[in-house]
């Protein structure tokens, strides 16, 4: 993305930002939209969410992140089930990737983007509820890339719209799965991994 279109994607990342800043804590509602001779305090940068998982056997409504989710490096940005306070989230673009290994404690040593994934992951649907409003919600299968990726936007899919996740709520992110169908190791000693990411913008203090 060039320089022009980055900066009218920010700009319009933020217009949206403003217009749902009454979902968001009091204090970031508060640095995003300026009062009576008080300047904005906010900004957004570019940022990417994700969370990387051991997978194997999960079925039926199977929780990508819980209460023992801690950020790593490499492994997830995501601590528990929560965005910091004051750390928003506004994204277009997401991606899910499955990864075979050979043990458990693999999720930051995989390569994710296969381009074939297993029958009953496919059929799934990825789903990310916070508050009780459902932020998305897509099949796998429109997440699944049929050829393999030549630049990192061919990871993402596009969800044409800008959706968002506020500071300091718990979220639900589910794979939920057809009735009767788990994601099993296809052999015996493999163990599944899968990936999600969300691309977009944070939040964060403007430097003084």
């Amino acid at each position: 993305m060039n320089s022009i279109a980055n900066r009218s994607k920010i700009l319009a990342a933020f217009q949206f930002l403003v217009a749902i800043s009454t979902a968001f804590s009091s204090e970031l509602a508060s640095l995003i939209k300026p009062g009576m001779g008080r300047e904005i305090e906010a900004g957004l940068k570019p940022t990417v969410v994700y969370v990387r998982r051991n997978a194997t056997n999960a079925s039926s409504r199977w929780a990508i992140i819980d209460e023992n989710t801690t950020k790593v490096d490499g492994v997830s940005t995501i601590s528990k089930t929560s965005l910091p306070k004051n750390e928003a989230v506004v994204f277009d673009k997401i991606a899910l990737g499955f990864a075979k290994g050979t043990a458990e404690g693999q999720e930051g040593a995989l390569d994710y983007s296969s381009t074939k994934l297993p029958a009953a992951l496919r059929n799934a649907d990825l789903v990310i509820i916070q508050n009780g409003r459902e932020v998305v919600s897509i099949p796998v299968a429109e997440l699944g890339k049929q050829v393999s990726p030549a630049a990192n936007e061919d990871y993402y899919h596009d969800l044409e719209s800008f959706q968002y996740l506020v500071d300091d709520q718990p979220m639900q992110w589910d794979l939920r799965f057809p009735a009767g169908q788990a994601l099993s190791p296809a052999a015996a000693g493999d163990v599944n991994y899968i990936e999600v990411r969300l691309k977009g913008f944070k939040t964060q203090r403007k430097q003084k």
